[in-house]
């Protein structure tokens, strides 16, 4: 059989963001908690953090023409370069010695608290350094940058007017050497040491402070910032711890995961949901309904429906029998087989049991270890419970599956058989090449993935596609009180089922057959 109507999904693209959103979605405490960590981290860093405040003071730099009096002085003079003039300004007021003298006038600062909480910069494209100093508080950052920039004007005096005092003897002394002879040269010396002795008096030709510092402003990230970053940061960890486990955690977590391994369509949803005794319930019956009028009964024989999974607890066996009950339901006569040799579990939940070993003895046919079901004759069960070593058993079952096959089919309207997961053992290999249907039953939080790729690889090496998937567990559709489905039942027959073939002779003989069973 083939699944003869669109199923219900298909695999569906993801996206480049799509294996992120499925982490995030698999484990959203993880990433909350991520986050919360890092947001409350940042909250304390802030509350412990020391505020920082920077305040500046500018000095004005005014290079001169050079003349000749000042030659020999370090002295600023115009060059092609204004920007490395203004460097060469910051690096001769950058000096130590202005963190001496600063640190005299300034109580509770060290010279090395200043020579850390001050720097003297070029301030970008202009004729202005600012003196720059970070401290704890605004009264303090202030206070250090007004006590730094006369300094440094200071130090740059006291060195300014040594020189000068130099110069300025050397000049006298020539003067003094030529008398009258040269009243010319002479008078040009007077105004030489005029105008040196004018700098030596305090008037600096290149530095004079322009502004003093009036104001500080806070530094580092605000607050906001730091709560934005944190939370950034956070969800880049935690969304990578959720990748990370993605990868560690072999469990499928959902129906995506699932098709994303094995890209088949998915038949039905079977939910989990509450059993009473001895009801089934009204979502359950429905989930198994639909997947009864996706398989196409257009077959010259009876159909054989094999259920198998990738891991053990995926419900293939739950989904056999209430996949045969709602045959059942529907009026069809069904044989259900628990070819599951290692874990025969059918018979002890419908309670019934059958001898295995009848199967392989001479003239023995497959009504001779057939049981009804309690309570619904037309549903044919064989589960043993074989005991010991199980691989002769195997082997000659597999030799007799055809026959046993061709014999269930000439009673039944159905076959359904129950096999081993095939994720773990191989013994439902010994089905798929004779089943019409095979389907796959899966179960989002138990199907491994590892299984759910071996039992892929298996089968795509018999050559052998699914029909579909029967997710167990997953997001399936509630079917409750829709059409009068979760009342007493009556919308049941409204429901296409799948129909005895057109031989309604024969198989009505077959079925004669059968009810001799004890």
């Amino acid at each position: 059989m083939a699944a003869s109507t669109p199923s219900l999904t298909t695999g569906r693209a993801e996206g480049a963001f799509g294996p992120y959103w499925r982490a995030v979605r698999h484990h959203p405490l993880l990433v909350g908690l991520v986050l919360l960590a890092t947001i409350a981290a940042s909250v304390v860093w802030l509350e412990r953090r020391t505020p920082s405040f920077d305040s500046t003071a500018q000095i004005l730099v005014t290079p001169t023409a050079g003349d000749a009096a000042t030659a020999g002085l370090p002295i600023l003079t115009d060059s092609v370069d204004p920007t490395r003039t203004l460097q060469t300004a910051a690096t001769i007021l950058d000096s130590p010695k202005a963190a001496v003298v600063a640190a005299r006038n300034l109580p509770g600062w060290s010279v090395g608290r200043l020579l850390n909480a001050v720097r003297v910069s070029a301030q970008g494209d202009s004729n202005v350094v600012a003196v720059t100093a970070t401290s704890d508080s605004e009264a303090s950052a202030i206070a250090a940058a007004n006590a730094y920039a006369p300094a440094t004007l200071e130090v740059r005096g006291d060195s300014l007017k040594q020189q000068v005092d130099a110069q300025v003897a050397g000049l006298r002394a020539r003067r003094e050497a030529l008398g009258d002879a040269d009243p010319t040269t002479s008078a040009n010396l007077a105004a030489s040491i005029a105008e040196l002795e004018t700098i030596r008096d305090g008037r600096d030709p290149n530095f004079s402070l322009l502004q003093s510092a009036t104001g500080a402003q806070e530094t580092g990230a605000s607050k906001k910032l730091v709560v934005i970053l944190a939370l950034i940061g956070g969800a880049v960890i935690g969304v990578g711890a959720a990748l990370l486990l993605e990868q560690l955690d072999r469990r499928m977590r959902d129906e995506d995961a699932l098709v994303e391994v094995y890209p088949l369509p998915v038949l039905t949803r079977v939910p989990v949901v509450r059993r009473r005794k001895g009801e089934t319930p009204p979502q359950l019956r429905e989930a198994f309904r639909t997947l009864q009028v996706q398989l196409d009964n257009e077959h010259d024989r009876t159909p054989v429906v094999m259920f198998t999974s990738a891991s053990v607890g995926d419900g293939k066996t739950t989904s056999a029998i209430e996949f045969a009950s709602s045959l059942v339901a529907s009026g069809l006569r069904v044989v259900l087989l628990d070819l599951d040799l290692r874990k025969p579990d059918i018979g002890a939940r419908i309670g019934v049991r059958s001898d295995v070993l009848s199967l392989f003895g001479s003239n023995v046919r497959l009504t001779d270890s057939l049981v009804e079901a309690p309570g619904r004759p037309d549903l044919l069960v064989f589960s043993a419970q074989p005991s010991g070593d199980i691989s002769p058993m195997l082997a000659a079952l597999s030799r007799q599956l055809p026959e046993l096959l061709a014999q269930a089919r000439e009673i039944a309207d159905c076959v359904v058989v129950d096999t081993a997961p095939l994720g773990r053992v191989s013994d439902a290999l010994r089905v798929v090449t004779v089943a019409d249907d095979v389907l796959l039953v899966a179960r989002p939080g138990n199907t491994d993935r590892n299984d759910l790729q071996v039992a892929r690889e298996l089968l795509e090496h018999m050559g052998v596609t699914p029909t579909g998937l029967v997710v167990v567990g997953g997001s399936g559709t509630s079917y409750g009180g829709y059409y009068g489905y979760a009342g007493d039942g009556r919308g049941d027959k409204q429901l296409p089922t799948l129909s005895p073939p057109a031989d309604g002779g024969q198989r009505a003989r077959r079925r004669d057959e059968a009810d001799a069973l004890p």
